[in-house]
């Protein structure tokens, strides 16, 4: 009889711990579901500010683009004006050889003329 009370014994004891390591696993599993479904609901937090982030990279491409755009317009205007002002000021230099050549050869006839009344 000994045998069979230490069995007994033996039996609830493993029963027991049986019964604890159940109840562990579905606490464990019960924890994981919730895990799960916060990952989930982080995943899905993540994958929102991921396409935030890839539509603010390319909004930002797209301002670059037309900054470049807009660069690339003022260079070429800032050339035509240099191009106007080199044409303009060609152009004055122009009217003032002729006036200074003018008034050399002015200078020159009253000078002939002055020598020819002389004589």
């Amino acid at each position: 009889m000994c045998g069979d009370n230490l069995n007994s014994t033996f039996i609830a004891n493993a029963s027991s711990q049986i019964d604890s390591y159940l109840k562990q696993i579905q606490n464990n599993i019960s924890m994981q579901g919730v895990s799960l479904s916060e990952l989930g609901d982080k995943n899905e937090q993540l994958y929102q500010k991921q396409q935030i982030q890839l539509n603010q990279i390319k909004e930002i491409e797209d301002k670059e683009k037309l900054l470049l755009t807009r660069s690339r317009m003022l260079q070429i205007s800032q050339d035509r004006n240099a191009y106007k002002k080199k044409v303009i000021y060609s152009l004055i230099a122009v009217i003032f050889a002729i006036f200074i050549f003018t008034l050399v050869m002015y200078v020159l006839f009253i000078r002939k003329m002055g020598i020819s009344n002389i004589k």
